[in-house]
């Protein structure tokens, strides 16, 4: 499962530290043109799923406890954001923020 697989939560996880639900996301994809704004497209997606399955409280069926605090979600990538892409995540954040979810990258190490 990953970007590819838009209507999924590849991985859920609770937060140890602060008990906060965290929805991982998979990115294998590169940011090179021609394919970069296809992925950036499935991102996109990806992303208004994890927001989906938070607000239609589809999480409650792996949470039966959820009780609406913040939820976090972290893109695991393979490649380093592009100028372009890193401009997209600034403007996800902001709409995942009204969501009460916070958006996080993590470059996987090599």
């Amino acid at each position: 499962m990953s970007v590819l697989e838009t209507d999924l939560v590849d991985y859920i996880y609770l937060d140890d530290e602060d008990e906060t639900p965290v929805l991982v996301v998979t990115d294998p994809l590169t940011w090179r043109p021609p394919e970069d704004e296809r992925h950036l497209d499935m991102l996109r997606d990806k992303l208004n799923a994890q927001i989906a399955f938070i607000e239609t409280g589809q999480i409650k069926a792996v949470w039966p406890r959820f009780d609406g605090r913040a939820v976090r979600v972290e893109v695991v990538a393979r490649c380093p954001l592009s100028h372009m892409a890193s401009d997209f995540y600034d403007l996800a954040r902001e709409v995942m923020t009204k969501a009460n979810m916070e958006l996080r990258f993590q470059l996987l190490d090599a």
